[in-house]
């Protein structure tokens, strides 16, 4: 089995969320990485038998790497992303794709005028619920998914400093909230026509960006999702050293039919006039490193799990068009 050897830049708390995977990939081998602070990067190589390295040029010089692990905060991304597919490595990356729609659109403009290959992993990717859910929406056995409702609720980012800076990221709902407008897209799997967005500040006026934000998206086919996410409560945090704090996550779907749909630790659940149906989750063959190898040798598109650019600059898209235009129901054009 061809094994892609894997360079990463950017050794900070996504990478830390990421290493488990990374350990257990059967077609991954991390062999560089680099990070500004040196001692991160030489952190992370140790846990996964790599080697620091001391400039991004070693990586993208190095012909023996295939694979890019992108995983700098997003108002960085584009120049680092743009330099990866000049030295033809395929890309992996975290949302948001980057912090502006320019940005956004130059990193798709050269990915696709390019024969590499760029994922971008969501909350939803690797995730067999996500993936059990989407197979019933598409069978119709329990009818069109009609309404997405999403309510998060957790302490703002309190590791860094960029992420509530609106021209570096964009708040609570570009910061995290972005992963549930990427799977209502996935589920609806029709074209959003319209957004209605709102914010205010509630109990942090020191925070350079709302603390509380809501999306109405509406879809082709009647379809709708109430989005919401707020950093107003001040929830437990265990450490400041990364992406440790407590969340509360409350997530229900209703279909056409009137089915209202949950996700258990296990399985999808459905229930209607007192009838529940559950379709128990099917495990994913790999991990997403693994699947996006496979899917590069094959010459296939991305696992269906992991976006490509274009989506992920769609989101960040449709998000900019709803604060550009705040309380507004405005009519998206997604070019």
């Amino acid at each position: 089995m061809k094994k892609f050897n894997m360079g990463i830049i950017g050794c900070g708390d996504f990478l830390r969320i990421e290493t488990d995977r990374l350990k257990a990939s059967k077609r991954i081998k991390v062999t560089s990485l680099f990070d500004t602070d040196n001692h991160r990067a030489r952190k992370h190589a140790a846990a996964l038998g790599a080697t620091a390295v001391d400039s991004m040029d070693a990586i993208f010089g190095d012909p023996a790497i295939e694979l890019v692990g992108i995983f700098v905060p997003p108002w960085v991304r584009k120049n680092v992303l743009i330099s990866a597919v000049k030295a033809g490595k395929n890309i992996i990356a975290t949302k948001p794709l980057g912090s502006s729609v320019a940005d956004c659109r130059a990193m798709v403009r050269v990915v696709e005028n390019s024969a590499v290959r760029c994922g971008i992993i969501y909350r939803r990717t690797g995730n067999a619920i996500m993936e059990t859910a989407k197979s019933l929406f598409d069978s119709g056995r329990i009818g069109k998914l009609a309404l997405v409702r999403h309510d998060w609720i957790h302490h703002y980012p309190q590791w860094n400093n960029w992420a509530l800076d609106p021209s570096k990221n964009g708040g609570p709902f570009t910061d995290a909230e972005i992963h549930n407008l990427n799977f209502t897209r996935y589920l609806m799997g029709r074209k959003a026509t319209h957004c209605t967005y709102f914010s205010d500040n509630l109990t942090h006026p020191d925070l350079s960006c709302p603390d509380t934000e809501c999306m109405k998206l509406d879809f082709e086919g009647n379809g709708t999702a109430h989005l919401f996410i707020t950093w107003a409560a001040d929830l437990k945090v265990t450490s400041q050293e990364g992406n440790f704090r407590e969340h509360i996550d409350i997530t229900y779907l209703v279909t056409d039919q009137g089915w209202r749909v949950t996700f258990e630790a296990d399985h999808v659940a459905a229930s209607k006039d007192g009838k529940i149906e559950t379709f128990l989750a099917v495990p994913l063959t790999g991990t997403i490193f693994d699947r996006f190898a496979a899917s590069i040798l094959k010459g296939e598109p991305n696992p269906r799990d992991l976006p490509t650019a274009r989506e992920a600059s769609e989101d960040i898209q449709i998000i900019r068009i709803g604060e550009d235009h705040c309380n507004h129901r405005t009519k998206l054009n997604l070019s």
